[in-house]
């Protein structure tokens, strides 16, 4: 106890640790040896990777040639930056050259129905010199005039029908409803058929001519001399239908057949004298 620093046994044994302050203190000193160890392990295996980078063969260029070698790759990284950008620009202005050629395509679109429209209207009366215009004018005016046409037949005989052929833009053809609607050239018509054909002809194309104005009297200039007796009668049937619609219908002719079927008539009769010649009218009720 001489060399202690205890002033005798009471104090050595009050200076000791408790049993539970001793256990703490060895379980920290466990740790700390613990963690030595692994700081131990790491340290060994960060020498072992440091001799193995210095071990590995580096570069032998200079620093300036290191330098001048990344100056060159900054170059060409600010060369490579430009292109990109242009390449970028590019393709901004190809996306707004395909949104404008959509809008385009949509006006072509929207064009290509109206120009159909005007393209077959030209197919059917375009030509350079107007000529097919005209004849597609002159076919609707000659429809119209056969409608008429056709109403004046069916008054005045009811058998014939005219029509437009199919082969031919504005020849005609009749069609004959008592033969069972058989069609033959008007060429082939006979004198009755003819004469009956170009009355009706005639007086579709005064109602065509005339728009609301009603033509009531209808003068025939001769044309009967050249009649047999039964197209004579065909004819003269005919004008009878026409009268008894309420048309006046004069006919001028030297045909002594007609003097029979005509009620009243003005007749001019050659005098005593040289020039000199006198009318007569003559009807069935008087004579003067």
């Amino acid at each position: 106890m001489l060399l202690s620093p205890f002033a005798d046994e009471h104090a050595f044994f009050g200076a000791r640790l408790s049993p539970q302050e001793r256990t703490q203190l060895q379980s920290r000193q466990q740790q700390r040896e613990q963690e030595r160890q692994v700081a131990a392990e790491l340290l060994q295996a960060q020498h072992a990777r440091l001799a193995e980078l210095q071990a590995q063969h580096t570069t032998d260029a200079t620093r300036e040639a290191l330098e001048h070698a990344i100056t060159e790759c900054e170059a060409q990284s600010k060369q490579l930056s430009e292109q990109l950008g242009g390449h970028r620009a590019a393709l901004a202005r190809d996306n707004a050259l395909r949104v404008s050629q959509q809008q385009l395509l949509e006006q072509i679109t929207a064009q290509a129905g109206e120009s159909d429209i005007w393209q077959r209207l030209d197919a059917l009366v375009g030509s350079a010199k107007g000529d097919k215009f005209r004849k597609f004018a002159q076919g609707l005016t000659l429809d119209h005039l056969l409608t008429l046409a056709n109403r004046q037949l069916e008054r005045l005989h009811g058998r014939y029908v005219l029509r437009r052929k199919s082969s031919g833009e504005l020849e005609l053809e009749i069609v004959d409803q008592w033969q069972a609607d058989a069609a033959r050239d008007t060429r082939t018509l006979s004198g009755g058929e003819s004469f009956l054909v170009s009355l009706a002809l005639a007086l579709a194309l005064s109602d065509l001519v005339s728009h609301r104005t009603s033509i009531d009297s209808l003068f025939l200039d001769e044309g009967f001399g050249t009649l047999d007796a039964e197209t004579l009668d065909v004819a003269l049937n005919a004008l009878d239908t026409l009268n008894s619609s309420g048309k006046m219908v004069g006919i001028i002719s030297h045909v002594e057949g007609l003097k029979d079927r005509i009620a009243t008539q003005i007749r001019v009769e050659k005098g005593g004298g040289i020039g000199y010649s006198r009318l007569r009218v003559l009807s069935s009720l008087h004579d003067c």
